[in-house]
């Protein structure tokens, strides 16, 4: 009787050892879940709560249509063997430049979340036109970016201000002054040609704007009056 009595109570606690084990498996598994469900949860209301300046640009700017309309009609006449390419305006190595304008303009608006941001790296001081997007209703202002200095990424740069006498690689000024306009979301590079001196673009120009054209007037400034002018547009 004692051996019995002695197996009985060894398996008992065999037993007992099993279920505490299975009931701390069980446990594991449980927080497991409940982790993984909270983690889902959390990734579903940061989601929905995504404020909407993270969106692609391409959803909220008006230029995307139209850049997506002229990249479809240019696309189809270059793909066009009868078409009088003169007639249009374009020789092909033109047309195959603006076709890939747009193209980068396009991925630069289907991808960015931000506002536009200018880096001056000539050695004078140049015009850059933009506005603060936390201002109801703001209307873009030209403002001066001091050599070596990039706008605030709070501040949207939209263009350049580009005096009448300025040699600007791929742009004829027709000896007017202008602003040479950006895509919204565009991260520009203002350099100057070491061997023309003339005033370089890294992205591709949205529209050239002569005085008529703009909303603000553009001041009678040359290149000398614009390089003693005091910066005072918002950088990093």
């Amino acid at each position: 009787m004692p051996t019995l009595r002695c197996r009985f109570c060894f398996e008992f606690v065999q037993v007992l050892t099993l279920k505490k084990g299975d009931c701390s498996m069980l446990r594991t598994l449980k927080n497991a879940l409940s982790f993984l469900l909270f983690a889902g949860v959390l990734l579903v209301l940061v989601g929905l709560a995504r404020p909407a300046f993270a969106n692609p640009i391409a959803e909220k700017s008006p230029q995307y249509a139209e850049i997506t309309q002229a990249l479809g009609e240019l696309t189809q006449l270059q793909s066009d063997p009868d078409a009088d390419l003169e007639a249009a305006g374009h020789t092909a190595a033109s047309l195959s430049q603006k076709i890939s304008d747009l193209r980068f303009q396009k991925y630069i608006q289907e991808t960015g979340e931000d506002f536009g941001i200018c880096s001056n790296t000539t050695a004078a001081t140049v015009g850059v036109y933009g506005y603060d997007p936390d201002r109801k209703n703001a209307i873009p202002q030209i403002a001066y970016l001091a050599a070596g200095q990039t706008t605030d990424e709070d501040w949207a740069c939209t263009g350049v201000f580009l005096p009448a006498d300025a040699a600007v690689t791929g742009i004829d000024l027709g000896g007017e002054g202008a602003i040479a306009t950006l895509i919204d979301g565009t991260r520009l590079t203002i350099s100057e040609n070491p061997v023309t001196g003339a005033i370089e673009f890294d992205a591709p120009i949205y529209k050239v704007l002569k005085s008529a054209e703009t909303t603000t007037p553009l001041p009678q400034l040359n290149l000398a009056d614009v390089a003693a002018q005091v910066a005072n547009a918002p950088v990093d």
